[in-house]
């Protein structure tokens, strides 16, 4: 299935997205990142706050992924069909 919206309101979602996160719990940690939890070191994650709140670094790395996904999109030209 192919759905299809604008290039303005892919970038509304993904702010929406963004301004939801940012509510979770007590806020987001935005030093939060991604990580594979098979090989990641948990003294590091107790290090870095990880298991202190992890709503809070959830939700930062959750909101870095999509300002990634906004700033590509918004560097990306916009087809007009010509």
């Amino acid at each position: 299935m192919l759905i299809v919206i604008s290039k303005e309101q892919l970038a509304v979602i993904l702010e929406e997205e963004i301004k939801c996160w940012e509510s979770v719990s007590g806020g987001p940690n935005l030093n939060a990142f991604s990580f594979d939890p098979k090989t990641t070191d948990p003294q590091l994650l107790k290090q870095l706050g990880y298991y202190d709140d992890r709503e809070a670094w959830i939700a930062g790395a959750r909101i870095k992924a999509l300002r990634e996904y906004l700033t590509e999109l918004n560097n990306t030209p916009q087809f007009t069909g010509k």
